[in-house]
């Protein structure tokens, strides 16, 4: 069956379509400005000036030097690639040691040998563990390419935790953005962790289908999902991620969680390892809406300009606003971390295969 439609009816139609439309989507693309009022202030009365003829003065022709280029943020760019010595190495009182950083030139220009490394700061400060602060690149770098800087160090004769910042710098003594690379070290003997109570045993380690598997616990700070991150397995100074964990289901209801991780490796016996937790976090989707509010409070009070707005399902944030001086990148860590109550080791754990 078919209906036809007078020409009054498709007009009502539209016109009920026009009125309901109004106002369908509203994007806020940048945090509101707060209103300012203008006080106008009115144009001076004109008074009428007779006409006078005045020779135009000789044309006076000057060359002026074109600007330079503003640089843009793909012109130089760092890949972090890898790196040896994990953070929380631990080395005896006065022991050397090398470290070695691997990076990539990700942007379109040339890294020349009068890019150099430059610490920025350290945990002590002054404390560089015999680096120097200035550390010159050993060959140009193009677009593509890779190179591993190595810095000889030295462990501080005091037990401790100890931190040395670096970032890249250009020929001009200008910051690369997001270059920032570190070494952080423990040395003698020192508690395994003073966060918030929060510490590891090892179980056992054993070798099972090619692979080096480590078991241990966390004592954590209450019986939420809490998970170890960022760990590491340390053996004849090459470091390797994990393949594989899982969660002891025993305690897994408790504050005194039991892991197991394996790592794609074969180990001889009587060989020294060790193990290095990054951090402990909850997943941030379980309860997401209370911890984007916990996160908002906490870093609003913290970062003075950083704010955010909560998201629903399938994004944790839009609407992010930076402080001066802060990237995206390092908002999305702060904002995920705060999100997830994350709790930075790093725990260390050593032992002798059997």
């Amino acid at each position: 069956m078919k209906f036809r439609l007078n020409s009054l009816s498709v007009w009502l139609i539209v016109v009920i379509i026009l009125s309901g439309c109004t106002q369908l989507l509203t994007v806020e693309t940048q945090p509101i400005a707060t209103a300012i009022l203008l006080t106008a202030t009115p144009f001076p009365t004109t008074t009428n000036i007779p006409a006078t003829f005045t020779p135009l003065p000789s044309p006076i022709f000057t060359s002026t030097p074109p600007a330079t280029p503003k640089r843009s943020a793909q012109d130089i760019t760092v890949i972090f690639i890898g790196e040896t010595i994990p953070d929380g190495t631990n080395f005896q009182p006065g022991q050397a040691f090398q470290k070695t950083w691997t990076i990539k030139n990700g942007g379109i220009e040339d890294w020349n040998k009068n890019f150099e490394l430059v610490s920025t700061s350290s945990n002590p400060v002054n404390e560089l563990l015999g680096s120097s602060e200035h550390i010159p690149l050993t060959q140009d770098v193009k677009p593509g390419e890779t190179i591993q800087i190595k810095v000889d160090l030295v462990a501080p004769k005091q037990d401790g935790q100890y931190t040395v910042f670096y970032e890249l710098r250009d020929g001009t003594g200008t910051s690369v953005p997001n270059s920032q690379i570190w070494v952080t070290i423990t040395v003698g003997n020192i508690p395994v962790s003073n966060s918030m109570g929060v510490n590891a045993q090892r179980l056992t380690a054993y070798m099972e289908n090619s692979e080096f598997t480590v078991d241990f616990c966390m004592q954590l700070p209450d019986e939420r999902q809490w998970y170890p991150w960022n760990v590491l397995l340390l053996v004849n100074q090459q470091d390797y991620s994990p393949s594989g964990s899982r969660i002891d289901p025993v305690g897994a209801t408790t504050s005194n969680k039991c892991f197991s991780f394996s790592f794609p490796v074969w180990i001889t016996s009587g060989t020294t390892y060790q193990l290095f937790i990054g951090k402990v976090e909850l997943p941030p989707e379980v309860h997401q809406a209370e911890n984007c509010a916990y996160a908002q409070t906490t870093l609003r009070a913290s970062y003075p300009g950083l704010d955010f707005k909560c998201a629903g399902p399938g994004a944790w944030y839009t609407n992010l606003v930076l402080p001066s001086g802060m990237t995206k990148e390092q908002a999305d860590q702060l904002i995920l971390d705060a999100m997830s109550s994350s709790i930075y080791g790093p725990w260390t754990l050593s032992g002798i295969t059997p």
